[in-house]
């Protein structure tokens, strides 16, 4: 979805590729009373009360309080300004300074959505085209000033000015239009009107131009924060306020120091905690040097972390027998899942297509992308993190090291033996040993395989035109919230189909009215079983070979307490780090 996702799926492919290896809330679902949204139950994802959106977050009980948090980081964010935040290590970090209308917090887990600055995850009385929320009491900026939903809808107004670029445009669009920027140039231009966005005290009433019954997961980016209109000028990006447990003491090229706010309230805040003393972000640690860092912990490197730094690969199989490492590795299962597309415009025989999925060798590939410490084997288009979920196996016979002589015979029945397959990979060690896998298993099989390998900075662009070139190429995806909304129409629909995410090229008429149908149902559950029911449909077709579910693995500190990965995010999350020693 939008520029985000595609930065997530490069950045998640040249991982995937040179090593071993959307914060959001819902709720008040339209078709239910609108202030009892409807209960969910599905794998990792539920909906929270209007009871869970109250602080102060659970304590943890061996939880200490004191001392400085490093986090070991390959450079500088790009963005911090709330308008602008879109990465996945910004919107991590900007959750210890940036609240939101909603955001997620983490129970045994699963993650819950919940109102952050809001009281609830929102309401609505006429299907999801109207959204109230209300703002807690005691909310505070670091100056101390009281938080309004005037600077809550002055923050938003700000993410339609052009000049606030890299942002999600979810909200502005659902307001305005998808050329919102041309209809409202944002501040400089006034205040939007209260037909769109009013704000008064505590009271927040969005006006969208359609009804969106996941439109609480949108103000759950950073874009809904809070800003005061007198403290905006060119630092913001760098120093913006907060309203979070911490704010920014000092922002420069190789460093950014956090300290407590005194301003924030714990009891109006379901999700964070503010166990240490500090935070200090060092930028330019690259890859191995983080994990050799944390690996020797030499000084105040036991106190280390790292936020989206995934293990290097050669420190794999030491975590995995070592003891010590063992014990500060961290894991955990990403929203993220791998595919490799078929080109459906030059591969149109279905059979062939089903012959390429029968002999794709699964498993093999998986070790050479790092095992389990790259994921676990998929059979679905949709992640296990999507409200909704249901899993299947479009060929349940099919075991995951493939089978080339089932694939020969699909070949041999349709008449299709000796298709020519071009196979198309990021030109780099494990891309070269990925392909070699690949092309022996179709070989195998029966088809002619031609081997395209591309720089690997320039394949997502060779690979998302529609006349690429190529028959068999990997992609990866994951929504900016558990919905199948996020996914299924970005990599299916056919308006998609040209320089954007259709990597499959599908065009087929029959879906993309499903999806024009599924997108208009009122409720979060009606969708949620209407996109797993799309999934297996869209599968019959095979226009993809669903791949991996992928993990996150991360090395901490020996006295880092409180480390987990997101449940809809591949970073580690820091809402309830501390350190054992308390410094």
């Amino acid at each position: 979805m939008n520029r985000r996702t595609h930065r997530r799926a490069a950045a998640l492919l040249v991982a995937a590729l040179t090593a071993s290896a959307c914060s959001a809330a819902g709720g008040g679902t339209p078709k239910q009373d609108a202030a009892k949204p409807e209960a969910l139950s599905p794998t990792v994802v539920s909906i929270g009360t209007t009871a869970d959106s109250k602080g102060p977050a659970a304590p943890l009980a061996e939880a200490k309080k004191g001392g400085t948090v490093t986090v070991l980081q390959t450079a500088d964010f790009k963005h911090l300004d709330p308008a602008m935040v879109y990465a996945t290590n910004a919107s991590t970090a900007s959750q210890l300074f940036t609240r939101c209308l909603t955001r997620y917090k983490q129970v045994d887990g699963k993650a819950i959505l919940v109102g952050d600055l809001a009281t609830d995850t929102g309401t609505t009385t006429d299907n999801g085209k109207t959204w109230t929320f209300t703002l807690k009491d005691g909310l505070k900026f670091d100056d101390g000033t009281q938080v309004t939903a005037e600077q809550v809808k002055y923050g938003i107004e700000r993410s339609y000015d052009k000049t606030k670029t890299g942002g999600p445009n979810y909200v502005q669009t659902w307001l305005s239009g998808p050329d919102y920027a041309k209809t409202y140039p944002g501040p400089s231009g006034g205040s939007l009107p209260d037909s769109i966005l009013e704000a008064k005290g505590k009271t927040l009433v969005f006006h969208l131009k359609e009804a969106h019954a996941d439109f609480p997961f949108a103000v759950a980016w950073p874009s809904t924060a809070p800003v005061q209109q007198s403290k905006d000028g060119k630092d913001y990006d760098r120093l913006p306020q907060s309203t979070g447990p911490y704010k920014i003491a000092s922002h420069s090229d190789t460093a950014m120091i956090l300290e407590r706010n005194p301003y924030w309230d714990p009891a109006t805040d379901p999700l964070r905690h503010n166990y240490p003393d500090g935070w200090k972000f060092e930028f330019g640690v690259q890859s191995q040097q983080t994990s050799q860092r944390i690996a020797a912990q030499s000084g105040s490197d036991r106190n280390a972390l790292t936020l989206t730094t995934q293990i290097d690969a050669s420190f794999v199989p030491q975590s995995q027998t070592d003891p010590d490492l063992k014990a500060r590795t961290v894991s955990g299962m990403t929203p993220y899942v791998r595919y490799f597309n078929i080109n459906t415009t030059r591969i149109t025989d279905l059979d062939v297509r089903k012959a390429l999925y029968t002999a794709f060798p699964k498993q093999q590939l998986r070790q050479v992308y790092g095992g389990s410490t790259y994921g676990e084997i998929a059979t679905t288009i949709l992640s296990p993190a999507t409200i909704g979920y249901q899993a299947y196996n479009p060929f349940p016979e099919l075991p995951a090291t493939g089978d080339p002589a089932a694939a020969k015979a699909i070949l041999d029945k349709a008449g299709k033996t000796g298709t020519k397959i071009v196979y198309a990979y990021a030109q780099d060690d494990i891309g070269e040993k990925g392909a070699l896998l690949i092309a022996a298993a179709l070989q195998k099989a029966g088809f002619d395989v031609v081997k395209k390998p591309i720089d690997a900075t320039s394949y997502l662009d060779a690979v998302i035109k529609k006349d690429n070139g190529f028959d068999l190429y990997t992609g990866g995806w994951s929504s900016d919230w558990p919905s199948g909304a996020g996914t299924i129409p970005a990599l299916f629909q056919s308006s998609n189909a040209d320089g954007s995410y259709n990597y499959s090229k599908l065009d087929d008429p029959l879906i993309d009215g499903e999806i024009q149908r599924v997108n208009q149902l009122p409720g979060i559950i009606e969708q949620g079983k209407a996109w797993a029911a799309l999934d297996k449909k869209i599968m019959e077709k095979v226009p993809v070979i669903p791949f991996a579910d992928t993990r996150s693995t991360l090395l901490v500190g020996s006295n880092i307490g409180g480390a987990f990965i997101g449940t809809t995010s591949s970073a580690l999350s820091p809402l309830n780090i501390y350190l054992k020693s308390g410094g």
